[in-house]
């Protein structure tokens, strides 16, 4: 019998987001991306010009970490920073023209990694994870 069989759903959640983390870092050391930094850029993506405090809500992390991550985006050349035109105490968080060059083998990665993940699931099966992952993460 397969060890991993044996491992607490809890253990086996963490196996996958390790998993996870250590490809995506891997595979995207080319840009000096780290995991944490993954998240952010995606967020990004999705919607450009987020201010800090919303995109400390979308990943779900606090305010010291979304600001660690950010400044390593801004050291990298991915993001810059400008004051909300509405709000003045407020700043606005924008992908550079170099991240936007880059989304298309940010999000490819990412997708590849998906695959990987769901090879072996049929499309129903993918539904229901889906409905199990949206129960679990509602109970936190």
């Amino acid at each position: 019998m397969n060890n991993t069989n044996k491992l607490s759903i809890g253990n086996k959640i963490s196996l996958i987001h390790r998993s996870g983390a250590n490809y995506l870092t891997t595979n995207y050391l080319k840009y000096h991306i780290g995991f944490g930094q993954y998240q952010y850029l995606i967020n990004l993506y999705l919607k450009d010009g987020l201010s800090h405090d919303e995109l400390t809500h979308l990943v779900k992390m606090d305010k010291a970490t979304t600001t660690r991550s950010v400044n390593k985006l801004l050291s990298l050349n991915l993001v810059r920073i400008e004051q909300n035109p509405l709000d003045k105490r407020k700043y606005c968080i924008y992908l550079t023209d170099y991240a936007k060059s880059i989304k298309d083998d940010i999000f490819s990665t990412a997708t590849d990694w998906e695959e990987k993940l769901l090879s072996d699931l049929s499309e129903s099966e993918i539904i229901l994870l889906e409905n199990i992952l949206i129960k679990i993460s509602n109970n936190i």
